[in-house]
């Protein structure tokens, strides 16, 4: 008997929030396949790609696919990101890349054409260096729609919703460390974010400070940051 529910995390979760009813979504990094799983019994797909750099993970996405039923509207690529998938063939207009980094997701993004493709939308949800993944999408012309934060197992995440436009933007220091959209939206995980980035930053602080280092641009940060909170 084929199972019919599946549970994701609250990181997956917030990605599936982004994806657009009836697009065809590529989930780059699939690992056990739970979000194309997930979006095509909860009907919100009909059909995914589904790749991953190694072929064991690519295994367990293949057998959960087979586990709920849906093998037959995922199609799986063992892929270096979007290198191997052919999104043209599959008209892909979702891109998810979860649980990377951010310096691995901006490679994934500038080795594909495909990214800047009009309609073509990117649900990020970089593990770490999340500022640097922004500044690199609002600098190469991306836009970045919408952003959610989520928490899971006690750390906090967030998931960056863009679509490439040509527009080149620039984002104060404050706005690349908590998302400009995130800052917009408000909310308490935002306040809970961001208290602890600024108790890293007054350590960071502290420690140049004893050590004879320049820190004006931490603390630039760190005034940016309590002035969006006052």
């Amino acid at each position: 008997m084929k199972e019919n529910k599946l549970t994701l995390d609250p990181r997956l979760m917030t990605a599936a929030s982004f994806v657009r009813e009836n697009t065809v979504a590529a989930d780059i990094g699939t690992d056990h396949a739970f979000l194309p799983v997930y979006l095509i019994l909860n009907g919100t797909i009909k059909f995914a790609v589904a790749s991953d750099i190694n072929k064991g993970p690519l295994e367990r996405a293949v057998a959960n696919a087979e586990k709920y039923g849906v093998s037959d509207k995922i199609h799986f690529a063992l892929s270096d990101g979007l290198d191997g998938i052919e999104p043209e063939k599959y008209g892909v207009g979702d891109i998810v890349i979860c649980g990377m980094g951010g310096e691995l997701i901006e490679k994934i993004i500038s080795r594909s054409e495909y990214t800047k493709k009009s309609g073509v939308r990117l649900i990020l949800q970089p593990m770490t260096f999340a500022p640097e993944l922004r500044e690199y999408l609002v600098s190469s012309g991306f836009n970045i729609i919408d952003e959610k934060l989520c928490k899971s197992s006690g750390k906090i995440y967030t998931v960056i919703l863009a679509e490439y436009d040509g527009v080149k933007r620039a984002y104060t220091t404050a706005e690349l460390m908590l998302g400009r959209k995130n800052i917009e939206n408000g909310g308490e995980l935002l306040r809970e974010y961001a208290k602890k980035l600024l108790n890293k930053l007054e350590i960071k602080i502290n420690g140049k400070n004893r050590g004879g280092i320049d820190s004006s641009d931490d603390v630039r940060c760190r005034n940016e940051i309590e002035k969006i909170f006052k």
